[in-house]
């Protein structure tokens, strides 16, 4: 199954979809979403990102040193 997204402008109370040339199909269901572009919404995933967990310091120096040694491997290691 095809499935297209697209997030488009409501004008004049309307909206014009335009198919790609290879999307052949001849019903389709429509769904409709309204999008919050609302100060709240910024705030929701302002809070989500605050809540994602942080590297401690030597975490993050464990880390890029482990991606440095990595980037040393060659293929023909493996």
């Amino acid at each position: 199954m095809k499935a297209l997204r697209k997030i488009e402008d409501v004008k004049s109370g309307s909206i014009k979809i335009d198919l790609p040339a290879d999307f052949h199909a001849k019903r389709v269901e429509i769904i409709i979403l309204p999008i919050d572009e609302s100060e709240n919404g910024r705030q929701l995933l302002q809070d989500l990102l605050l809540q994602a967990p942080t590297l401690t310091d030597e975490e993050l120096q464990e880390y890029n040193s482990v991606r440095d040694w990595m980037s040393k491997w060659s293929i023909k290691e493996f």
